[in-house]
């Protein structure tokens, strides 16, 4: 399968309730920074949208949303350019992307204590209806690869896995794992990051 528009959503477990405009400074200061290993360009407020991207951290490969899509918070980040190696490859990186972004805002000083991710509650998707519509054939073909991520993370832990049924909407899973140690250095480091 030759997904590259791949994006994962780390959900929160606290800090559900900070206002959005208290992540555009820490956001701006990560620009100016240049805290992770992406190039990051720009900040964007869409908190006006119910239910949206929230606060967006454009980067040159992908972006970084405090995403309120679906009605539940979290760190999302999809890749925007192509990647090199296999898919398991690429789901990898841009997990351990994704977690490395949520330890950090975990540790900022503005979210010391109030912010937290559940490692173990997670949604993967597709940004690219053309390589990966939202079909059985799609879904069966991108499976495999999701499972071997989880894999990685969780080790022989059974993790609950549900695909989005919708034709009309992308194609995802979100999964779930309570059996897991759900915090996000964890499963960073199981990843290798």
């Amino acid at each position: 399968m030759e997904l590259q528009r791949i994006g994962i959503k780390v959900f929160c477990r606290d800090g559900g309730d900070i206002p959005f405009v208290d992540f555009i400074p820490v956001f701006h200061r990560w620009i100016q920074q240049g805290v992770t290993d992406t190039l990051l360009l720009d900040v964007a407020d869409y908190s006006h949208v119910v239910d949206g991207p929230g606060i967006l951290l454009a980067a040159l490969e992908g972006n970084f949303a405090v995403d309120e899509t679906g009605g539940r918070r979290g760190l999302a980040y999809y890749q925007k350019m192509d990647q090199e190696g296999d898919l398991d490859a690429r789901l990898t990186a841009i997990c351990a992307r994704v977690l490395a972004a949520c330890g950090r805002l975990e540790s900022e000083p503005e979210f010391e204590g109030k912010l937290s991710f559940d490692a173990a509650d997670l949604e993967l998707f597709s940004n690219d209806r053309l390589h990966g519509p939202n079909t059985p054939a799609s879904n069966d073909a991108f499976e495999p690869h999701v499972r071997s991520l989880l894999a990685r993370m969780y080790g022989d832990e059974a993790s609950n896995i549900e695909r989005e049924s919708d034709p009309r909407e992308r194609l995802s899973f979100a999964v779930r794992n309570d059996s897991a140690d759900a915090g996000v250095a964890s499963a960073l480091a199981k990843l290798g990051g």
